[in-house]
């Protein structure tokens, strides 16, 4: 891997870290449990990584 693809998949990395700690903390000020909240998280970084392909 070149270096700057590695660059950009980190920053990448970075950013979904972000968004999916933002979206964590949205989902708890909303009510929702931990437990659910990291499930849903969790469910919502599956679908980015695969497209939404359950295969």
């Amino acid at each position: 891997m070149k270096t700057h693809e590695r660059d950009q998949m980190e920053a990448a990395m970075r950013d979904m870290a972000k968004l999916l700690s933002s979206y964590r903390k949205q989902l708890l000020k909303e009510g929702f449990s931990t437990l659910e909240a990291m499930m849903l998280v969790t469910a919502y970084q599956a679908t980015l990584l695969t497209g939404g392909n359950k295969s």
